[in-house]
């Protein structure tokens, strides 16, 4: 290894919130240090703390657990999670997989800040943005705000670009489960026709032979036995157009399912963009917001005129205060009896009493009172995998007071608009 070992990293901002430490790196910088006096050892705990709450691109070197001279392991900030990559190093050269080509793991880290790592592996699409040190509360820095403002509006146009993509595809998502639906009322439709039809055409067939026979005894008998075969082979032609009437429909059917099927694929990719880019603003939104960035400058950075309403304001509301939604141990009928006769989109969290740890969210939807179970998990509270994501209830709150509950339940077409006890109750 070289005698010296550069260290790379951001703005390092540290900041108490919810008892978790908040750290965002800002301003580029390298220094150089001594590697006899750098420690890189790092316990597990102590990189997922370090971690916790930065943007993907942040990333930390460490020992190897397998402590062999010359390797490491880089911690890398992705999609919200820490992933774990080795970095090997023997016959002088280092690298994430043979061939080793890095004289150091400085000229590795120096080439990918300035290249994805896709190119090792296609699910890391990021570049080393953003720098860990144990070193670095020990260097004078300075906060370059309006750099991480550019971050802001990057994360929030990528965003609003996802949002209105994923508006569109449920809008044609729910257009084709219409269609859908029509044809298969249609084929059915047309099998009861069938039916009827071919019942007629056997009793037609049945009983012609017969007629004919008795017509044929009977002055001016060709005339009628015509009719009776020609009606017959009438009856017999209109079945057979409408079994390619229905054939056609069931083709139709097919090649609208496989489109209905790649659109669900494509929006439940979607949703997990649409929440990790949310949760990356919002990172860069409270720590701009914590320099004492104005709301006018935020409003910029997010493409807001002021004369508009700012859905993502950080001011103090009804939906900040717990205590006009949270109502601790209410049970259901309870629930439902202070819901009741309120305007769409009221709504209430309760402890889960079905589900010991769980919550259960009450709210009114076409007049109804509905209820679905809120899980707290390991990664956050949530309706539903992958988006257990939310820090705490207040989080979510804030997030589906402008976000429709209709992606994890189609009854629930509504957003958490009014809390119950901030209104009065008529």
């Amino acid at each position: 290894m070289s005698a010296e070992f550069l260290i790379w990293y951001r703005y390092s901002y540290t900041h108490v919130f919810d008892a978790n430490i908040v750290r965002f790196f800002v301003l580029f910088k390298l220094i150089s240090i001594n590697v006899n006096n750098l420690s890189l050892f790092w316990c597990r705990d102590e990189v997922n703390e370090l971690m916790r709450n930065t943007p993907d691109g942040t990333f930390l070197v460490r020992d190897a657990s397998s402590r062999n001279k010359g390797e490491y392991t880089l911690t890398l900030r992705k999609d919200g999670y820490n992933r774990l990559i080795k970095i090997f190093h023997h016959g002088g050269k280092c690298g994430f997989s043979e061939p080793l080509t890095f004289p150091s793991v400085v000229d590795l880290i120096q080439y990918y800040q300035k290249k994805s790592l896709a190119q090792y592996n296609s699910k890391l699409d990021t570049r080393l943005l953003y720098a860990v040190s144990r070193y670095q509360q020990q260097v004078a820095m300075e906060v370059d705000i309006d750099a991480v403002g550019e971050q802001l509006k990057l994360f929030h146009d990528q965003y609003k670009e996802k949002s209105q993509e994923y508006d569109r595809l449920f809008e044609e998502l729910n257009q084709t489960s219409q269609e859908l639906q029509s044809k298969r009322t249609a084929i059915e439709a047309f099998s009861e026709i069938i039916r009827i039809f071919e019942e007629e055409c056997e009793t037609q067939e049945r009983y012609s032979k017969e007629y004919i026979d008795m017509f044929l005894t009977l002055d001016n008998s060709f005339c009628f036995a015509y009719r009776i075969q020609s009606n017959s082979g009438e009856l017999q032609s209109t079945v057979e157009e409408i079994h390619n009437s229905k054939k056609m429909l069931e083709e139709e059917l097919r090649t609208k399912a496989l489109a209905h099927m790649e659109v669900d694929k494509k929006i439940t990719s979607l949703k997990t963009d649409v929440v990790q880019l949310r949760k990356i603003r919002d990172q860069y939104l409270l720590w701009l917001s914590q320099q004492g960035t104005r709301q006018s400058q935020l409003n910029n950075w997010l493409g807001i005129r002021d004369d508009e309403e700012d859905p993502y304001t950080l001011e103090d509301d009804a939906h900040q205060e717990e205590r006009t939604w949270y109502v601790g141990g209410m049970r259901r009928k309870e629930a439902e009896e202070l819901l009741k006769g309120r305007r769409d989109g009221t709504f209430l969290i309760r402890d889960s009493q079905t589900q010991r740890g769980s919550f259960a969210c009450s709210v009114v939807v076409d007049g109804d009172v509905k209820h679905c179970v809120i899980y707290r998990t390991s990664t956050g509270y949530g309706f539903a995998e992958p988006y257990n994501l939310y820090s705490s209830l207040r989080e979510l709150v804030l997030h589906y007071r402008h976000t429709s509950l209709i992606q994890h339940n189609q009854q629930l077409n509504v957003t958490l608009a009014w809390p119950a006890l901030s209104q009065p109750s008529s």
